[in-house]
Order: structure tokens, then C-alpha cells, then sequence
């Protein structure tokens, strides 16, 4: 199956893409899905997506998958469709 995975904010600077497309085995999760990011770009993205004492996705981290939106560890056995836009968006901050 086919992601194309966008990037947003701080993530696209840790990864230095706006987009890629990945090619993941059929019936994927969002879980395998990050794990190939991680593999993919290394340990300072595992350390932004990850909570270190927990091992799961931070609560901050939203994701998109086509149009609905995905929040924390709890998005991590949604399994994806073949050809979604799948978007990682940084907690904002501001005020």
C-alpha cells in the first residue's frame, strides 16, 4: 500500500522533507507507519514523536489520516488506507 506522509512546522525540520511517499505493507497501522519514519529518519524524530518514559506517542502530537483528525498513542492501531494523505502536525504554540 501507498502513504504519502506530509510534514508540518518543527517535524518537517527534523526530517527536512515537506512530503514522501511510502510504501507499507498492506493493512498497515499508524504504529508501523511511524515505526518506518523512525527507521527512516533516526532518533531525533523517535524523541519528538515519542514520550521517553513511556514509549508512546506524545498526547501533543496530532495526526490527519485523509481528514480526520488522530491525536496520541490512541491513533497508533488505526489502520491506514491504501493511498491516504497521512499528516503529522506539531503541537502549536503561541499566544
Amino acid at each position: 500500500m501507498r502513504v504519502k506522509v506530509q510534514y508540518f512546522a518543527a517535524v518537517r525540520e527534523l526530517v527536512g522533507l515537506r512530503e514522501e511517499i511510502l510504501e507499507l505493507p498492506d493493512r498497515s497501522s499508524v504504529g508501523i507507519l511511524l515505526e518506518e519514519l523512525v527507521h527512516r529518519h533516526g532518533e531525533r524524530l523517535k524523541q519528538y514523536l515519542f514520550d521517553t518514559k513511556t514509549g508512546n506517542v506524545r498526547q501533543s502530537i496530532q495526526f490527519l489520516i485523509g481528514d480526520i483528525p488522530a491525536f496520541g498513542a490512541g491513533a497508533a492501531s488505526t489502520i491506514l488506507p491504501d493511498g491516504v494523505v497521512f499528516a503529522i502536525i506539531p503541537p502549536v504554540g503561541g499566544g
